[in-house]
């Protein structure tokens, strides 16, 4: 047999392959965003992709590593969708840090709310299950790397510290607006406060912010 012939012939097994394990993921994705962990199992993951329940069993050994493959693919490829905002915003013709930073917060607003609420069941999972907080850590460094990457470009004194801040700004907001939702543009605009304020100790000067917290610490007057 022609040896050009049986590599054709694999190439689109394997793109089944793994278009088939996809399929798997994003169900179980949809599952957490939908009723939680708990209802994550092999015969709900196959059903919902429409696949022999074999097929859960055979690429994944246990519903944990299956939640665990869930929550990678899902941030990578939410990662992936920020990277490219955030690469137009910051390369826009004449665009000020302020106008950056109210398109990164309407962008963040707009985020579906199934995509959140499978998110953060993932991460209340990985508080109850040790054997999460691995793929649950990774998935927080891999956020935290890209508003580094955002801080940096934008000028922040120390991005890497002020990253870890931003990301529980942006999860807080997220969370309280899935139990509370609020009309998009007083939203956007309540997070793009919030945002500008850590920002500005960032890039304040070190004398004026020295003062300013010097300010802070100095007891409180006129009270009785």
């Amino acid at each position: 047999m022609n040896r050009a012939n049986v590599t054709q012939g694999a190439e689109p097994r394997q793109d089944r392959s793994r278009q088939r394990r996809v399929a798997l993921l994003r169900a179980a994705i949809d599952l957490l965003g939908e009723t939680g962990v708990k209802s994550v199992t092999h015969r709900a993951v196959a059903e919902r992709a429409g696949v022999p329940l074999a097929s859960t069993t055979y690429y994944f050994g246990s519903v944990r590593e299956l939640v665990e493959e869930a929550l990678k693919l899902h941030v990578a490829e939410r990662v992936a969708e920020l990277e490219s905002l955030a690469e137009v915003a910051l390369h826009a013709t004449g665009a000020s840090v302020t106008q950056i930073a109210e398109r990164m917060a309407a962008v963040l607003v707009a985020a579906p709310t199934p995509t959140l609420v499978a998110q953060y069941q993932l991460y209340l999972e990985a508080g109850r299950n040790a054997a999460l907080q691995p793929a649950a850590t990774e998935a927080l460094t891999a956020f935290e790397g890209l508003i580094t990457r955002v801080l940096t470009a934008l000028g922040a004194r120390e991005p890497e510290a002020a990253a870890e801040a931003f990301h529980a700004l942006f999860d807080g907001f997220a969370l309280h607006r899935l139990a509370r939702p609020r009309d998009p543009e007083t939203e956007a605009a309540a997070l793009f406060a919030a945002m500008r304020a850590l920002f500005l100790e960032q890039v304040m000067d070190p004398a004026a912010r020295d003062e300013l917290h010097d300010q802070l610490r100095r007891p409180l007057g006129g009270r009785t």
